[in-house]
């Protein structure tokens, strides 16, 4: 619950106060399917897309019974739909993908007018990555990250997550999508972080506040956007 109260407020800024009960909402990734049938229980309708067969199974038996949760076994970047929706949810999930420039078209693609996208992924340029924990790996070429994988015994392959996107790369995959206008924002309520808002993440967060540079530097990326009649970006 607490992922699904931290996406819908943090979408605020862009959603205004358009009530929870009336958004259709898309958790892009939705993985055991826990956050997209909170979601169900807070808004009109929540679709979790899945790509992995075995999640997407134990996903259909997080519904709970609610008829207006459903899970679809799909590729994101792949899917074929006309449904479009009020808040797109991809919740560390885009470190995953390959095709960064696929994704935002898809999003651009499948958002309704007026609706907001939320994405919440770690920083390539953080030193310990946060999948594994070892320092330095998002910095490797993909065959030296394998390597690195093999020599601590911490796994064989680091193509699943070899995708994180720096402060860089983010400003330069919105330029090639003009549909879409990004902001970064800070967590609506620090206190439903992983982090639990502590002393030290407060401060992090007043500094991001503060000096948004320091985004470039931060353990987590969180963008907030919508179609590009929306107010400037603050990307840069």
């Amino acid at each position: 619950m607490a992922f699904a109260r931290q996406a819908l407020q943090t979408a605020r800024c862009v959603l205004g106060n358009r009530p929870w009960s009336t958004l259709r909402v898309l958790d892009v990734g939705c993985g055991y399917g826990a956050t997209t049938a909170a979601l169900g229980g807070l808004c009109r309708e929540a679709v979790g897309l899945e790509p992995s067969a075995a999640l997407y199974a134990q996903a259909c038996r997080a519904e709970h019974g609610r008829d207006n949760v459903r899970f679809v076994h799909a590729d994101f970047n792949a899917w074929h739909t006309f449904e479009q929706f009020d808040l797109i949810i991809l919740d560390n999930v885009y470190e995953h993908i390959a095709d960064h420039d696929r994704t935002l078209a898809a999003i651009a693609e499948r958002l309704a007018a007026g609706g907001a996208f939320y994405i919440v992924a770690p920083n390539k340029l953080w030193p310990i990555e946060v999948h594994y924990g070892l320092p330095f790996l998002s910095y490797l070429p993909l065959p030296i990250a394998n390597a690195y994988l093999r020599i601590t015994r911490r796994g064989t392959s680091y193509a699943d997550a070899a995708y994180a996107p720096s402060v860089w790369s983010l400003r330069a995959e919105f330029r090639r999508e003009p549909r879409l206008r990004p902001r970064f924002v800070l967590p609506a309520d620090l206190t439903l972080t992983q982090a639990g808002a502590t002393p030290l993440y407060r401060c992090g967060a007043s500094l991001l506040r503060r000096f948004p540079a320091l985004w470039a530097v931060s353990k987590a990326l969180v963008i907030v956007g919508s179609h590009h009649d929306a107010p400037q970006s603050a990307l840069g």
